[in-house]
């Protein structure tokens, strides 16, 4: 009897331990779990505090915003040219006075062009050639718009003559040859001045 007792109460003891070392390993698997997941998710948080601090800390570059002043917006459109203001910007560009320097007699280049395609003479006033022609003769005579054409004659194949007088030089102009260049334009080759103005009326 006492034998059973005591095999009885060995085997409730050994019961209670098992059970609390179950309890333990229980309670052990428990908290490892609780920190693998609340680790990671604890890092997971810091990584997005990280990002989000960096976020905050990258400066972004912007170009500040004009001011505009409408004033001076209602000032900036201009008016739109006329056709005369156009056909007088296309003349500019195709004479280009301004880069005709005087130089001396014997001196001169040709006096650049607009026109391409094979030479031939037109003398049609107002044209692209007759133009041309003119800001020749006023570059070799050292004459300003004021320059009168008297007449532009053919010289050649590939030259006229033109005879051409400031407003108060009529009785003695200038006769002046010029030679096409090719590519180039007009060029002045001779300049003379008459003693009398066989154009000249009276």
């Amino acid at each position: 009897m006492q034998g059973t007792r005591f095999e009885h109460r060995k085997k409730k003891r050994m019961n209670t331990i098992l059970n609390v070392a179950i309890g333990l390993v229980v309670v052990l698997i428990i908290v490892f779990a609780a920190q693998i997941f609340l680790g990671s998710s604890n890092t997971e948080e810091a990584a997005l505090e990280i990002d989000d601090e960096s976020e905050e800390n990258v400066e972004v570059e912007t170009e500040p915003e004009a001011t505009v002043d409408p004033e001076e917006v209602a000032d900036s459109p201009e008016e739109a040219p006329d056709d005369e203001a156009l056909e007088e910007d296309e003349d500019e560009e195709g004479t280009e006075e301004d880069d005709l320097e005087p130089v001396e007699d014997g001196d001169w280049e040709p006096v650049g062009t607009n026109q391409s395609g094979e030479f031939s003479h037109d003398f049609t006033k107002g044209g692209q050639n007759w133009n041309e022609m003119e800001r020749a003769l006023r570059y070799a005579a050292g004459l300003g718009d004021d320059m009168i054409v008297w007449r532009i004659e053919n010289g050649g194949p590939t030259s006229v003559v033109g005879t051409v007088s400031g407003p108060t030089e009529q009785t003695t102009p200038y006769q002046i040859q010029l030679d096409w260049v090719d590519g180039q334009g007009w060029m002045p080759v001779s300049k003379e001045q008459l003693s009398q103005n066989p154009y000249r009326r009276g």
